[in-house]
């Protein structure tokens, strides 16, 4: 199902397209081989705890820390989705997956997006540092937030969920006040 661009109260939420997402997962002794495949999409480290680390080369590139074991990557450009699968050694002890079909990214923005989340997940769990992410649940789905600029967070969840989570956004931003001058 098609989700559009809609209005959560007062923060915009639009579907980040395109968008590929792969998960890079290693086992004790493949970290190596999932750095590796960081690098040669630009990304120069594995990301710790909480962490998302942006490439600058190409502009649009991102790895969340997901686990211990394992490291989403975000693509806007496919081909360098492409690229991280084929630096992952079929030898090593690391593997990766396309999980871009099933994933669900919407950007959502605007001055009152932690007031939104806030009414919807835990307030700790809301990364508060550009370059932060964070795992949490909201409406009783997973999903994975990343702070991308003081204003603007990307929710990525289950695609399947699309409808439900349009739902609750739109739900929970109806009752934010507006800030507008027509609210005046």
């Amino acid at each position: 199902m098609a989700m559009p661009e809609f209005e959560a109260g007062p923060v915009a939420v639009r579907r980040i397209e395109p968008l590929a997402v792969v998960a890079l997962r290693h086992l004790s002794g493949g970290r190596e081989a999932l750095a590796a495949a960081l690098r040669a999409v630009g990304v120069t480290d594995v990301p710790e705890h909480a962490q998302a680390l942006g490439s600058g080369r190409p502009p649009g590139t991102w790895a969340l820390w997901r686990s211990p074991s394992e490291v989403t990557l975000l693509a806007l450009e496919r081909a360098t989705a492409d690229a991280a699968l084929a630096a992952m050694s079929a030898e090593s002890l690391a593997c990766a997956v396309d999980q871009t079909d099933g994933t669900l990214a919407l950007e959502l923005q605007g001055p009152q997006v932690d007031e939104l989340l806030q009414r919807l997940v835990d307030s700790r769990s809301l990364p508060v540092e550009r370059g932060c992410a964070a795992r949490a649940r909201l409406a009783d789905i997973a999903v994975a937030l990343v702070r991308m600029r003081p204003d603007t967070l990307w929710l990525l969840t289950d695609r399947t969920q699309a409808h439900y989570l349009a739902s609750w956004l739109a739900y929970a931003g109806a009752a934010l006040p507006t800030t507008s001058s027509e609210a005046r």
